[in-house]
This record gives C-alpha cells, sequence and structure tokens, in this order.
C-alpha cells in the first residue's frame, strides 16, 4: 500500500497508517470468516508449470466436483454447495495465481485463463483427481471451457454458471481493446486506485451494491462483506492483471466443440454477464441443459444457492448416476449398505404382527439420531431471502425420489 509522506507534515502519515490500520483489521476479521466457513476443509497447495504455488481445498468423498470461482474474489458464495455436495462428493475449491491464498507469479505477464487452466490440472493432479464434474463461476467459466480445450480428458461435465465464453463488456472488439489496455496500465500502476482499497471495506458498499446489481431480497449481507473484504486483500497488481486477461479472453471457437454433459446457469438480472450470453452458449453447445434463476444477478450463488445446488443435483443423478454409485469411494459401500438396510428394514415391519410392533417406538430414536443439529446452528447456514432450506439428510434427493416411486 502506497503510504508516502506529505509535503507539509504528518497528517497524510498519520491518515494513512489509520486507513491501513482500518484496511488491516478488516482482513484479520475476513480470514476469521473464511475460517468459519470453510476450516472443515483439508488444505493443499502445489507448484504450477512455472514454480507459482497455487491453493486449494478439499472435502468428501465420491465423483469430484470442482469449483473455478470469479475473478477478484474466491468461492466466500459456495459455502452451502461446500454442505451440500461434500456429503457425496469430493469437493475441491482453489483460488487463481495472483489471488491472497495462491501466491503471485514473477511474471505478471503469465496470468491468463490460459495458465489458470494448467494451473486447475495441477490442481487435479495433486490431488490425485483423473478427472471431474467442473463448475465455473464467472470468470471460472472461461478457465474451465479452456481446461476442456487443453484438457478434454479432465472434463466429465460442465457447470458454467454467470459466465462468460468471451466479449465480457463489450461485443465491439475496439471497445474490449481499450478495456484491456486500461486493465494492464491499472496493474501496472495501481497506486491511482489505491485510496479506494479503504473505502472497498466500507459498510455503505452493501446497500449500494445491492442498490445498483445485487438482489436485495435474497442476497446474505454477511457473504457480501467477505467478497468486499478479499477485494481488498489483493494485489492490485495482479487483480487487474486478471481483469485484462479476462477482458481479452476469446473462447468462441471451444463452445461448438463441447461434447460432455452441460448445464448453463444464469440469472435473469445479470448486467455483468448478460443473459444473451448464456442464450448463445445454450444454442451453440449441443444437448446442454439450461437454467435460468428468475430475479438472478451476478452473485446468483450468494442470492439463491438452493436452487443451484439442487439443480446442479439433479443434473449429476441425470447424468452420472451410475458411475456415482460405483465411484471407488471411501464410505461408498457403507451408505449403499445403509439404503439397503432401510428398505429391508421397511419390508420386515409391513409383514409383522400387532405385538411385534411393539418395537416400532425405538425407531423414532434412530432417525433423530442421525438429524445433525449442529450444522443447523452454524450461523453461516441461514440466509436471508433464500427459497429453500439445505436438506439434513446425507442424500440430499435421495427421500425425494423414494417417496415419488411410492406413489
Amino acid at each position: 500500500m502506497n503510504t508516502g509522506a506529505s509535503p507539509g507534515g504528518g497528517t497524510e502519515d498519520s491518515m494513512s497508517m489509520l486507513t491501513r490500520h482500518y484496511v488491516e483489521k478488516k482482513i484479520e476479521e475476513y480470514d476469521r470468516g473464511m475460517f468459519e466457513l470453510f476450516g472443515d476443509m483439508e488444505e493443499g497447495s502445489v507448484k504450477s508449470f512455472d514454480g507459482t504455488r497455487i491453493s486449494y481445498r478439499v472435502k468428501g468423498e465420491g465423483m469430484p466436483i470442482i469449483l473455478s470461482p470469479g475473478v477478484f474474489t474466491t468461492y466466500m458464495f459456495f459455502e452451502p454447495f461446500k454442505r451440500y455436495f461434500s456429503k457425496n462428493h469430493k469437493v475441491i475449491f482453489w483460488d487463481y495465481r495472483g489471488h491472497p491464498e495462491s501466491e503471485v507469479p514473477e511474471d505478471l505477464d503469465s496470468i491468463t485463463v490460459h495458465n489458470c487452466a494448467r494451473d486447475l490440472k495441477a490442481v487435479m493432479d495433486d490431488a490425485g483427481v483423473e478427472n471431474a464434474v467442473h463448475v465455473g463461476f464467472s470468470m471460472g467459466v472461461m478457465t474451465i471451457l479452456e481446461l476442456f480445450k487443453l484438457y478434454p480428458e479432465k472434463v466429465l461435465g460442465l457447470v458454467p454458471i454467470n459466465g462468460p465464453y468471451g466479449e465480457v463488456f463489450s461485443p465491439k472488439e475496439k471497445v474490449m481493446e481499450t478495456i484491456t489496455d486500461a486493465f494492464n496500465f491499472m496493474s501496472r500502476n495501481p497506486w491511482l486506485v489505491e485510496w479506494f482499497r479503504p473505502i472497498l471495506v466500507l459498510p455503505i458498499n452493501i446497500p449500494i451494491a445491492k442498490k445498483v446489481e445485487l438482489n436485495s431480497t435474497m442476497v446474505a449481507s454477511e457473504e457480501m462483506t467477505l467478497y468486499f473484504e478479499y477485494a481488498a486483500k489483493m494485489d492490485w497488481h495482479a487483480g487487474f492483471k486478471a481483469l485484462a486477461a479476462m477482458a481479452s479472453y476469446k473462447g468462441e471457437d471451444i463452445i461448438d466443440t463441447v461434447d460432455v454433459p452441460t448445464l448453463l446457469i444464469s440469472g435473469t438480472k445479470d448486467s455483468w454477464t448478460p443473459k444473451r450470453i448464456a442464450d448463445e452458449m445454450h444454442r451453440r453447445i449441443k444437448n446442454s441443459e439450461y437454467t435460468s434463476i428468475p430475479g438472478g444477478s451476478h452473485a446468483t450463488p450468494a442470492e439463491n444457492p438452493e436452487m443451484i445446488n439442487f439443480r446442479i443435483d439433479l443434473f449429476l443423478r441425470t447424468h452420472f448416476a451410475d458411475l456415482m454409485d460405483n465411484w471407488p469411494a471411501a464410505g461408498k459401500k457403507a451408505t449403499k449398505k445403509k439404503a439397503a438396510k432401510k428398505k429391508a428394514a421397511k419390508k420386515k415391519a409391513a409383514s409383522k404382527t400387532p405385538a411385534a410392533k411393539k418395537r416400532a417406538p425405538g425407531k423414532p430414536k434412530k432417525a433423530a439420531a442421525k438429524k445433525r443439529p449442529a450444522a443447523k446452528k452454524k450461523p453461516a447456514a441461514k440466509k436471508p431471502g433464500l427459497l429453500l432450506e439445505p436438506p439434513a439428510s446425507a442424500e440430499p434427493l435421495e427421500e425425494v425420489l423414494e417417496a415419488a416411486e411410492n406413489k
């Protein structure tokens, strides 16, 4: 942070120290908040192709699902996603090169979407994952498309959420070139906007964001606070370089070649990634599925995570049910045995005499033991304006599907 002394005395230095202290305090709050949300995930890191260390987190066992986040942000919007899918899947979150959890590369010009895809491959190799379903949010959509282009064998399926394949800020090439040049200039001269860093973490930013872009009736203020604190923690040399990489990326040639199951998710009120982009991707990716979230902004994962989780779960069970059932994961056989026992117990109970049914009161206790009250009491789990509470069951859709079959 630039803290140059003023020619006239120490007043500017004192103000600079105060703002520095304020920003550092907010960053400490961010670290504590992220630990509360994601401290249950195993941490890992790997040196990528050029020696830049890339950080990632893992939780769960089963068919892997990997999230590639947006630029100038990370996975703070995806704690409900982690809780929901880590019960049956190996969930992996990671941080881009130049972003706070990973290292800033020696060569800032190495911050490109192409190299982010290579970093993602390094994370997969280090985590022992041969292939996975890849979820991309915002710039993460570009990253997973580039991964598919470079390493198609690493991709089982794609779930692009609120993200473009190119033409991020304008469909006009000259406009995009100007914007890219501006971001590159800011990357070389971040001191020009360094004064804005302490403003980023002021509480007033949340109501402003809700007024300008976010769905104010659905988004949780706690997550947006983490978002602004994360942006303040960023190395802005790297951050603006990543924005330039996103602005200049062109993945139009890739979307015509995608031949894996694909689910597109967008928000109808997303001004950063207009719906027309998702419409175009849906038209050109053969056999793709498309869900549009009513009233969703660019922060749809924070606004309505339960709807997104349920839709992705349905997508996974539609296309990968056999693979999920036979995935060589620890505890998967035990889960299947439990389901078989439960089914056998139901048949046995139906054939019992009235005298034998006296043992039935013991069953409610057993069912109560399966509940996870700690997860419900967790502060981060409560989101204002959400349509649904996340299921407490270890297999979220299982009971719904079983009930449908019984009917």
